[in-house]
């Protein structure tokens, strides 16, 4: 079917399958990400280990980031307008499911401590108070965030005696604000400026197919200009050229300060997950509006809609499933790859027949009932944050 076939109402669910349809790509790569820190171990091949490496926290960042296109896509109407009484209400939703991700995820923490919820829900919660800034101040703030983190890396262990590497669950307030804004996994800076820079986007026109493959390129470019960065001063040796009348210790800080891991996230790793979130998300509308209405897209964007649902329950019944079939503790790369397949291939299966009777997944149904929001927009409610 050519393009000019689509009907504007076509076109237009075609661009909210590209938004699901990055929500089920991202669910897939956290889903991997998760299940192999659970249990890989072992050798494994070196180019099916780069090949993991590649999703290890752009998944997460992608998730983050489709937050904040969404609540951009929320509150367009009421931002255009300038009403406040429509701002306050947008505000008062956001509010409501970031105090409702934030509970039910320090909950899940307990027994899974990769969660990322409860960090959602202190990102939609500065989502909601930054609701009216202008692009300009989100993209400083972001910028603001990516460089606070080296910051507080390298000075609070020394000053206040907090062992980064020792995350917690504990519930004291003490303990919950590490956690939140230094020590998690997740933690509020840099990762808030996913969101923001997701907001930035969201406000743009993305039916523009020209501003689309800006974005394609632009993030292509970012992401690979971070990864070869990191990859010249690292596994090229740079570095440690540099560095070679340094004390250990100094050349070990600057390896760690110049790395695109997700753990400890620094300036590059913020750059490579938002290149590639901002290529997914290109592609993504761009293939939602190509195929819209497709019978093979269908599932894949019913996935997207229980993202929230899915995650949930692979940190439980999709670990537990293993010890059930005797199958827990280390596993090679290539099991835990095959088994996070098959495991999403059953959750795009089961999203698809729900979706047959019911409009949003049991976990998005309960956001929803509890926090008394009956609109109808793409904030990822979906996805595990939202």
């Amino acid at each position: 079917m050519s393009d000019g076939a689509h009907s504007p109402s076509a076109v237009a669910n075609g661009r909210i399958d590209g938004f699901d349809l990055a929500r089920a790509i991202a669910i897939f790569g956290m889903i991997t990400v998760n299940f192999r820190a659970v249990l890989a171990s072992g050798e494994t091949p070196r180019w099916l280990h780069l090949i993991a490496e590649q999703v290890n926290g752009r998944a997460a960042a992608l998730f983050v980031f489709l937050a904040g296109v969404g609540i951009a896509l929320l509150s367009a109407r009421s931002r255009a307008s300038g009403d406040r009484a429509a701002i306050r209400a947008d505000r008062l939703t956001l509010f409501k499911r970031a105090l409702f991700l934030f509970a039910i995820g320090l909950g899940f923490r307990q027994i899974w401590e990769f969660d990322i919820l409860h960090f959602y829900g202190v990102y939609l919660l500065a989502a909601a108070l930054l609701l009216t800034a202008s692009s300009g101040f989100l993209a400083a703030l972001g910028i603001a965030l990516t460089a606070l983190f080296p910051v507080l890396y390298f000075v609070v262990p020394s000053r206040l005696g907090i062992p980064f590497w020792d995350t917690t669950s504990a519930f004291t307030a003490r303990d919950i604000a590490i956690d939140l804004f230094f020590q998690g996994y997740h933690p509020v800076a840099p990762w808030l400026a996913f969101l923001l820079a997701g907001t930035i986007v969201g406000r743009l026109d993305l039916a523009d197919r020209a501003l689309r493959r800006r974005l394609l390129i632009g993030g292509v470019a970012l992401a690979l200009t971070a990864e070869a960065i990191a990859a010249g001063l690292l596994d090229l040796g740079w570095l440690k050229a540099g560095f070679d009348i340094a004390p250990a210790a100094t050349v070990e800080a600057a390896a760690e300060g110049f790395s695109t891991e997700p753990y400890p996230p620094m300036p590059l790793f913020v750059a490579a997950g938002l290149g590639w979130a901002l290529a997914a998300i290109a592609l993504c509308l761009a293939i939602g509006e190509r195929f819209a209405g497709r019978a093979w897209l269908a599932p894949l964007v019913h996935a997207g809609q229980l993202a929230l649902t899915i995650y949930i329950v692979h940190g439980t019944l999709g670990v537990w499933a293993l010890a059930w079939l005797g199958l827990g503790g280390a596993r090679g790369l290539g099991f835990v790859l095959a088994y996070s397949a098959l495991f999403y291939a059953a959750a795009v299966l089961l999203a698809t027949l729900w979706r047959r009777r019911f409009a949003r997944g049991p976990v998005e149904m309960a956001m929803r009932w509890l926090t008394g929001s009956r609109r109808s927009e793409i904030l990822p409610e979906g996805a595990p944050a939202a």
